[in-house]
């Protein structure tokens, strides 16, 4: 078992159900609005594939396909299904995305960490049903069911955001090898893009890096170290809390050097990593917290008090089906599913 600790532990995760739901809301309502003003203008945005060119003519379809995924996040949100309702609005989202990747070339890449961070909530969710299931005893208490799901859901979330930024960092190193963390790629990217803005102190800054070989290696080793050690998000509070700031502030960098603004990552970050459940979470219930540990018989011996409800802990072979996730979204990235 690999321990897991969080914030959230003994407290209601309403907050990051919702949360998780209303960040997701809000990009696929951007995509979708992109996608309804692309599918309009054939002549800008060919389509390209069977879906885009039966759709061709009703480009409010993509506030169809919304609507669908809306459903399925307000019942994530309200805890109702939450499995089937995630995948749900999973499935109606990778619809909308191939739609935009047969009109515009390639799927938004700002929708893939909240899709990524529902997905990791919908496999804990079904991990914990999993674990409940295969445990004997008397009915339990819906609040205790409750907190084993949403436990083993935030770490999922998190388990899928931290392989997000590691396959970012592999993918560079696969692409480009070491070579990715020499002066030349930093420079290159940073004159290909236009900065925020033309503040004297951020064109400075800019121009520092492109000019100085040795602050752009230093750029590029430290987003590989960044993003490489994302990992370090499912080891402990503390070092969530620590690799969150990092992440943002490697986000934040790349917003105003490039104008590449990735902000779900970092609202997801925030929600999940910051301690918010000091002035913020309400304590979970009373049966929640206060029952008795479940009784677990078996044929060698007595009945003991150990119940799953009562370790925070992820189970290793949780982690080891997140990282056969990870290698299944490579091995379907030719054919256009690479989302980071």
């Amino acid at each position: 078992m690999i321990l897991w600790r969080s914030y959230w532990d003994g407290r209601s995760r309403a907050t990051l159900r919702v949360g998780l739901a209303a960040i997701m809301a809000v990009e696929q309502l951007v995509e979708a609005s992109q996608v309804a003003a692309q599918a309009a203008d054939p002549t800008r945005f060919p389509p390209t594939g069977t879906l885009s060119r039966a759709l061709a003519s009703l480009p409010v379809a993509a506030w169809g396909l919304y609507a669908m995924i809306l459903l399925g996040l307000v019942l994530v949100a309200r805890d109702r299904a939450p499995v089937k309702a995630g995948l749900w609005a999973l499935a109606w989202a990778t619809v909308l995305s191939e739609w935009q990747t047969q009109i515009f070339g390639s799927p938004s890449r700002n929708a893939f960490f909240p899709g990524a961070a529902l997905l990791g909530w919908v496999l804990g969710q079904l991990w914990a049903s999993a674990v409940l299931e295969r445990t004997p005893g008397e009915p339990r208490d819906a609040a205790r069911h409750r907190d084993l799901r949403e436990r083993l859901g935030e770490a999922g979330a998190l388990g899928c955001i931290a392989a997000a930024y590691v396959g970012s960092c592999t993918s560079k190193l696969l692409a480009a090898g070491t070579s990715w963390a020499d002066a030349a790629q930093t420079r290159a990217l940073i004159l290909w893009q236009e900065p925020l803005a033309d503040w004297a102190w951020l064109l400075a800054w800019r121009d520092a890096i492109v000019e100085d070989p040795s602050l752009a290696r230093a750029a590029a080793i430290a987003t590989l170290v960044i993003e490489g050690g994302a990992l370090l998000l499912l080891f402990g509070p503390r070092l969530r809390l620590l690799w969150t700031t990092l992440l943002c502030g490697l986000h934040v960098t790349i917003t105003l050097l490039c104008t590449m603004p990735y902000l779900e990552p970092c609202a997801l970050l925030v929600l999940l990593a910051v301690p918010w459940p000091s002035p913020a979470a309400a304590p979970a219930s009373t049966a929640a917290r206060g029952m008795q540990p479940l009784a677990r018989t078996s044929d060698a011996g007595p009945a003991t008090s150990e119940d799953p409800l009562d370790r925070p802990a992820l189970p290793l072979a949780m982690a080891v089906a997140l990282g056969c996730v990870v290698l299944l979204a490579w091995a379907v990235a030719p054919f256009g599913w690479r989302g980071h």
